[in-house]
Formats: C-alpha cells, structure tokens, sequence
C-alpha cells in the first residue's frame, strides 16, 4: 500500500508543480501594478505538498506504524511557510507576492528533500530558515533607519573585502598553529570556517554586501575612474575567492558584476571586454589548480575514472535519468550513493524520487523567479533600486544554474548550493535576507517619494 502511494505521489507532486508554474506565469503575464490579484494558489500547492510529503516518509512499509518524529517535523515545516508567510505580509507594507511563494515553495522542497537524506539536517535547516525569516522581519526597520543607505558604498566595500578575506587569514593562522579552523571539501576548495563544532561559510554574507556595493557605486553613469576603481575593487575579491579554490563563488560575483555593469553602462565593449578577461582567467586557473583539472576531466569524461573522480557526476546521471519523467516515488529511490548530495547534488536526489519532469519545472521555478526580478528592477524608480533588485535577482538565478549545471553534465562540477534547497545555513539565511530586500525594493515602486535623487537624475 506504501508503494502504492509513493508511485501515486509522482503524478500529484508534477502536478502541484506544474500548477505553480503556470500560475507564476499567468501573474507575470497579466500583472499591472500593486493592485493585481496575489496568487493564492501557489501557497495552497506549498501547503498540500507539505501535508503529503512528510506522511508518506512517516509511514512504515507495512503501513502498520507511523514515525511521530516525522509528522511532528513536517507540522513545523507547516507552522514555518503559513506563520512565515502571514508576518511577511504583516511587516511588510507591501510584497511581491510570487517572489515570497516561490522562496517558500523552495524551503519546503528543500526541508522534505533533506529530510528524506538526514533528519538532523532537515531540522537544524529549518533552525536557520526561521532564522532567517526572522532577521529578514528587521529588514523594513533597517532601511527606515538609513534612508541614505547609498552612501555607505565604502563601508559595504570594506565588510565585504573582510568577509572574503577573513577565510585566507583564519586558513593562515589554523596552519601556523596546527587548528583545524578552516574547512575544505573534497576538490581542496577552502569554503568555511568551524568554531567549536560549528561552520559558516563568510562568502555567503559578502554576497548581498557585493551587490549593494555595486548598485551604490554605479546609480549614477560612472566615469573613467570610478570604473577603473569598482573593476579593480570587485577583481581584488574575486581574487581572493580564487585563492580560497572557491571558483564556483568566483564565477558568481563575476557574473553578478558584469550584469549590473552592463544595466549601468549598457557598454556592449565593457561587456566584451570583461568576458574575454574571464576568457583568459579560466584558462590560467585550469593552468594553475590541479583540482581544476580534475573537475573538468571528470565533467568531460565521468565514465574514465567511474569508480573515482567520475563518481559524483556519473551517480547523479544516473540519478536523474533511471526512472522517467515522473521518478521512482518518494522515499523508494538511492539519493545516499551520491557523494555529498545533501549540498552539491540535491537536484539529482530530488530528480531521482520526484522525475525528471519534475526537475525540468523546478528549473522553471527558478527561471520565473529571475524573470519576476528582471520586470521589478525595470519597474523601478530609483536606479540604485533597479539595480539592486536586478542584483538579487540574477544572483540567486545564477546561483541555481551553475548547481544545476553541475548536477546535469552541462558545466563542471562546483560544489555551489542550490538556493533555498541544498543543505547550507550560512546559505539559506542570506538566501532569505535577499529576498526580503527584494520585497523591500518592490514596496518603494508603489512610493510617491521613491523617485531619483539629484545626484541619480
């Protein structure tokens, strides 16, 4: 009867997805401004996928018991999206609505995926999610407090050097005295740094640092040197992403960069010039880092060295393409054979037991979600908030094409999480903090004083 109900939840987890997709796409559509109807429809399909979920995980194949734990995790996972979603509403004057129900329809996704791979995660990712939605409350406070938050564009440099950079020194310092400070993965890429059995990731919270600083530095039409001076600054801390092996962050805040350098300058030279530098960088850093190479060889042909290097990417083909468009059912699948799953390869696990049908419309998720951000930041007023939205926006989206890209053989594994899914509380909660900004630009379009400064205009 168990099984009978997980091959039953294929169809109706493709479906529920499907349904928020086209009602995500039908809002985009038809939306004209605040007063367009907000899409109820999609935080029923959180809440039904929730309450079907975690049943059929708390169930016994003989279905003659029941795992309390389970249910009690999935009633919290419950309390999480409507409580998180009714205080969003409540603090913020004024939200987009598909921009929340998208971020809580990823939450869910990831607490059921992760809980299915290890409770333990599941539940100390909800620790930092409600984390996150409760910082994120603060958000509306923050910038009532700092109406000229854009002219602290020095500051936002300085903490996001900082950030980046803390890693090199703590990795420094861990090595001169023999602690294990810093942690690395199985590539040698230095990412976090561990403090009494804890570990966060200081990449993560430069991230929304780096796009505030960019907005700020490019909200009005930057000269020669003011160009020279942000290129440089930004390629210091790539730099210092590259030092760490971290490529996959790197190639992240490059691709932030240039998109709001070209939304700034619309510069199809700087464009050019800027991808034919990465052009050179790549070829260099496969030059320099053997662990590099080692990707990219196991990216090029995984079938060589299946039983090594090839592993990973080789588990999660398989993965996505054994059971069909509609999966095997969850909780009937292997997603423990792959190799760190829980936060490098979550996309195949959840392929594996939801279809592939299912991981093609999670894709669409994504994609309307950067779409949503991309008709907000040109809705905007304030060039400093178009930029900032456009920032966010295709940060996240970029953040979920090159997971997912790893995860289906289109790019060279990067160990990069996909947003709101993968296990990652440093990456989750600024995940979340994004978004709430994001909800914060698109309160100011509907402001009457929301309109350039002298200094923008």
């Amino acid at each position: 009867m168990l099984d009978f109900m997980s091959v039953l939840s294929r169809y109706y987890f493709v479906f529920l997805i499907l349904y928020f997709v086209v009602v995500a796409a039908r809002y985009i559509v038809k939306e004209k401004g605040d007063g367009a109807a907000v899409p109820l429809g999609q935080r029923a399909v959180t809440i039904l996928f929730v309450m079907f979920a975690f049943p059929i995980l708390a169930l016994s194949d003989d279905m003659l018991s029941v795992n309390l734990e389970t249910l009690i995790f999935g009633g919290l996972v419950l309390v999480f999206v409507v409580l998180g979603s009714v205080l969003k509403r409540k603090i913020y004057k004024n939200i987009c609505p598909l921009i929340t129900n998208t971020m809580f329809f990823l939450l869910a996704l990831g607490f059921v995926a992760l809980y299915r791979l290890a409770p333990d995660l599941a539940a100390r990712q909800l620790l930092f999610a409600a984390m996150g939605v409760g910082a994120s409350l603060l958000i509306p406070l923050i910038f009532r407090i700092f109406r000229q938050f854009e002219r602290l564009e020095k500051l936002y440099l300085t903490l996001c050097v900082a950030l980046v950079g803390v890693i090199v020194i703590a990795d420094g310092i861990g090595r001169l005295f023999n602690i294990p400070i810093v942690s690395v993965d199985a590539f040698g890429a230095v990412r976090w740094i561990s403090i009494a059995g804890m570990s966060f990731q200081p990449s993560a919270f430069a991230k929304p640092l780096f796009v505030i600083y960019l907005a700020c530095a490019f909200r009005t039409k930057p000269g020669a040197g003011k160009l020279v001076f942000v290129g440089t600054t930004s390629a210091a801390i790539i730099g210092l992403l590259v030092l760490q092996r971290d490529l996959g962050s790197a190639l992240m805040y490059f691709a932030v960069f240039m998109v709001i350098l070209y939304a700034a300058t619309g510069s199809k030279i700087l464009l050019a010039t800027g991808l034919g530098a990465v052009s050179v960088a790549s070829v260099a850093a496969y030059q320099i880092f053997p662990h590099l190479r080692i990707r990219v060889a196991a990216w090029h042909n995984p079938w060589a060295d299946i039983s090594g290097q090839g592993f990973q990417i080789a588990q999660s083909l398989f993965a996505i393409g054994t059971w069909g468009p509609f999966g095997i059912g969850l909780g009937r699948g292997l997603p423990g054979r792959i190799p760190v799953v829980e936060r490098d390869v979550i996309f195949s696990a959840i392929s594996e037991e939801f279809g592939w049908l299912f991981g093609l419309l999670l894709i669409a998720v994504y994609a309307m979600f950067f779409l949503r951000g991309a008709l907000m930041a040109n809705r905007a007023k304030r060039p400093l908030h178009a930029l900032m939205t456009l920032g966010f926006a295709a940060l996240l989206a970029f953040q979920a094409f090159v997971s997912i890209g790893g995860n289906i053989k289109l790019i060279p594994m990067t160990g990069i999480t996909l947003p709101f899914v993968s296990y990652g509380g440093s990456s989750v909660f600024v995940s979340i903090l994004m978004v709430g900004v994001l909800n914060w630009l698109y309160g100011q379009n509907g402001r009457q004083d929301a309109v350039p400064t002298k200094e923008e205009a």
